[in-house]
């Protein structure tokens, strides 16, 4: 999402099938790299829960009777469905040190080497991992190894370490957790996978304020009261005339004077998101009731991921998008010696992440008018030859009316017209196309697949491709079709299946696909395309808020958090190339009063 996503914040997911968020993937043109936590709790990939047994496989049940059983049959099994023929396989050379049975793998999420501590970096099987267990070192590390294989994760030296840390031993309570941040496993090192549910924690830790896998939301001494509430707002000019009027102001959608702003002409008033690139913060400009969202970027973070080239297309996306009413706006951009500012329209009814999470699915209706604000905003982008490669629930945003916004253009290609065609591996797993995960060229086809998908995410609360990990979920995307239950109407399992074409030129979207243009689809039938790009229909939710710098439809995890930008280290400001932001600050003529 815009506050949590892009290619700044890059949680390197797979992607089991459920429905918490997943992060970008992207290489060549960024290379991502989250930051590693270490947690005071213990955490793991569930397949490991005591030891940890296997993940059982359920096959996805058809009944014949009502179409209200076939719904809950459909909710019941899907998730956990893996059901495909299984090719022959071709057995590795195994290297046997010190009883350990190394294989070569491609590791296709961030891990770390067990012998020197440095990530697995590169191309193709860039390292060896145990078979038994599941230890993972770079190739020029395995021979390195002194200790010998204990053949399961008990004896591992993680595990030896962290019972000494704790000083105890006692068995471990583990409960299915979902991280909030980048999160690796204590037991092979690598990254917790996925974008919702994506491991184990141990509850038989005790947690702190202190720890970082706390949650400050749970804390009831962290319970923000009413009194609570005005002190945080004591210096908002914005609350102060609420509090004498009752009236709730709209966020601001220009800014007051075209000038150079800086970071001293804003009050940071919340969290509303923050990743490994920086945070998103609410903020005021001060003396005025003009209230804005700001992304905050680390230089550092910006130049070691190589994401400078896609922060200024970012900023040049954003400025584009402020002629679309459903593209998220930029008034201006600054920067510090330590950071990059993007100020954006405060779009306060959150993502539809945070809304399917909360009601399941939405009803036809509902997912059809996101739907149709959502085409609007990407064949904009397209005509401007723009490949945006980042569609998701998470950054999809509603705004203060309850319209869609799309957010978060750091992963966009520009320039794409005719037969220009870009390779670059990139985007969340679940949302990829099949053109690339073969590693083709490809156009602005893929952004439809991946509002097909998010079009089967809103209608289902599930997705429509599944696997253990990357790999099986990307073989599914290529070769299995998606399961489309009976209680869809048949004008939505219609146009879903013209979506998950596989073939890109056949695809719905594509100017040459036989069953026409998007428009002409039963399915948007309803839809009077004319009053849609003139936004006067009547959105079918409306954020229910209490103030005008009310949080609720963000997650509380975040929005608990001090207000405060990150410092960075005065040896790495002084290492920093600065030449690099040159021309980065910014005032958007077209979003200024005068």
């Amino acid at each position: 999402m815009m506050f949590t996503g892009g290619s700044h914040y890059k949680k390197l997911t797979s992607a089991n099938s459920g429905s918490g968020r997943r992060g970008p993937r992207k290489h060549a043109e960024g290379k991502s790299r989250p930051s590693r936590q270490t947690p005071k709790a213990i955490m793991v990939h569930r397949n490991y829960e005591g030891s940890l047994g296997s993940n059982s496989t359920t096959s996805l049940l058809k009944s014949n009777s009502s179409i209200e059983s076939d719904e809950d049959d459909f909710q019941r099994t899907r998730g956990r469905e893996i059901t495909r023929r299984r090719g022959a396989v071709k057995h590795q050379r195994v290297h046997e040190v010190k009883g350990h049975k190394f294989l070569a793998k491609f590791f296709r999420q961030p891990t770390f080497c067990a012998f020197c501590k440095d990530f697995l970096w590169g191309f193709c099987k860039q390292g060896y991992q145990c078979q038994a267990c599941q230890t993972a070192v770079h190739k020029r590390c395995h021979d390195k190894l002194l200790g010998k294989c204990p053949e399961s994760g008990r004896e591992s030296e993680s595990t030896i370490y962290l019972r000494e840390r704790f000083k105890i031993d006692l068995p471990h309570r583990f409960k299915i957790h979902t991280f909030m941040s980048p999160t690796f496993c204590d037991h092979c090192g690598s990254l917790l996978y996925g974008i919702y549910k994506q491991g184990l924690k141990c509850e038989g830790s005790t947690e702190t304020r202190d720890s970082p896998t706390s949650n400050p939301a749970n804390n009831p001494a962290l319970a923000l009261d009413s009194n609570e509430v005005l002190e945080e707002y004591s210096h908002s000019s914005t609350f102060a005339s609420f509090q004498k009027s009752g009236r709730i102001t709209p966020p601001a959608t220009t800014i007051p004077r075209f000038r150079k702003y800086g970071v001293e002409d804003f009050n940071f008033l919340k969290v509303l998101g923050k990743g490994s690139f920086g945070k998103v913060l609410l903020a005021e400009l001060k003396n005025t009731e003009y209230y804005y969202a700001i992304k905050c970027l680390k230089k550092d973070v910006v130049l070691e991921d190589d994401d400078v080239e896609c922060t200024l297309i970012e900023r040049k996306v954003l400025a584009l998008a402020t002629k679309h009413p459903y593209l998220c706006h930029l008034l201006c951009t600054f920067q510090t010696e330590s950071h990059l500012f993007f100020v954006m329209e405060y779009l306060n009814g959150g993502d539809l992440m945070f809304h399917i999470q909360k009601s399941g699915r939405f009803p036809e209706a509902q997912a059809r008018f996101y739907g149709a604000e959502i085409v609007s905003g990407l064949k904009f982008l397209h005509n401007k030859g723009i490949v945006y490669r980042d569609l998701k629930l998470d950054n999809i945003l509603l705004d203060f009316d309850g319209h869609v916004r799309i957010a978060d253009f750091g992963m966009c290609k520009l320039q794409i017209f005719l037969d220009r065609m870009a390779d670059t591996f990139c985007g969340t797993p679940d949302y990829m196309a099949p053109e690339i995960i073969k590693g083709q060229h490809y156009n602005q086809c893929v952004d439809w697949w991946s509002f097909g998908v998010l079009l089967y995410e809103m209608l289902l609360g599930q997705s429509p491709f599944s696997g253990c990990d990357e790999d099986e979920l990307f073989w599914s995307i290529c070769n299995e079709k998606p399961v489309i239950p009976r209680f869809l109407s048949q004008e939505a399992s219609a146009v879903l299946q013209l979506f998950l074409e596989k073939d890109g030129n056949k695809r719905l979207g594509n100017r040459f696909c036989p069953a026409g243009d998007i428009q002409d689809q039963p399915f948007f039938k309803p839809i009077q395309w004319d009053k849609l790009e003139a936004r006067l229909l009547e959105p079918p939710f409306k954020p229910n808020l209490q103030h005008p710098l009310d949080t609720q439809y963000f997650d509380k995890t975040f929005t608990a958090e001090k207000a405060k930008l990150t410092p960075i280290e005065q040896n790495i400001l002084q290492s920093m190339d600065q030449t690099q932001f040159q021309g980065f600050s910014y005032t958007n003529p077209n979003a200024t009063d005068k």
